[in-house]
């Protein structure tokens, strides 16, 4: 078994951290105009970004009089694989990170759906998985496909007020390492929660 490592943080009011917290859809920062997805939990990924989303966590929470935890989260993926991942893979390696792990067939098959479902809905075409996407809950009609759905997480970039971060959203929960979640401070237990489950 292999695993990655994803971040998040949240705010709370009061003197004290709440001794138990559910995270469902955060915020990163992300611009007001995407949408997320919502039968995942979303976390943050990598060293694209995080730093300077961390970094604003702490800023917010110093001019704003709240509080502010962070936490570190492992998520089982299966078998890393070196190599870029392909559409046969995904029931080995059950990660995929957009777009630099990708390859063009991945790259090329996700941005057919997109657009499709995009044009369904009368929005204009975007360049997802090369380029971020404003439209990230359509990843949840993604995760449904053969092979996607065999994933338990996936990585991609995202516009936020301090530039490109790279997300990650959970889809299995059970790959969550609920016993190896480090909160700080470490008063708070960590839980997550799918915005919507069906």
């Amino acid at each position: 078994m292999s695993v990655i490592g994803a971040k998040t943080f949240f705010f709370y009011e009061g003197e004290r951290p709440p001794s138990k917290h559910t995270l469902k859809l955060p915020d990163y920062f992300q611009g007001a105009d995407v949408i997320l997805p919502r039968r995942g939990v979303t976390l943050l990924y990598g060293n694209k970004g995080p730093g300077s989303l961390i970094g604003a966590a702490v800023r917010r929470s110093a001019s704003s009089n709240i509080g502010v935890c962070f936490a570190d989260v492992k998520v089982d993926i299966g078998n890393w694989d070196a190599n870029k991942q392909n559409l046969d893979n995904f029931e080995n390696c059950r990660f995929l990170n957009l777009p630099l792990r990708a390859n063009k067939e991945i790259l090329d098959d996700i941005n057919r759906h997109w657009n499709r479902w995009l044009d369904q809905e009368c929005e204009p075409q975007e360049a997802f998985p090369r380029k971020p996407s404003k439209r990230m809950d359509l990843l949840d009609k993604l995760m449904c496909l053969e092979p996607y759905k065999h994933l338990n997480a996936v990585a991609y970039d995202v516009s936020t007020q301090f530039g490109i971060a790279k997300f990650v959203t959970v889809y299995k929960m059970e790959a969550i390492m609920q016993d190896e979640i480090n909160v700080i401070p470490p008063q708070t237990q960590l839980f997550f929660d799918c915005p919507r489950r069906n």
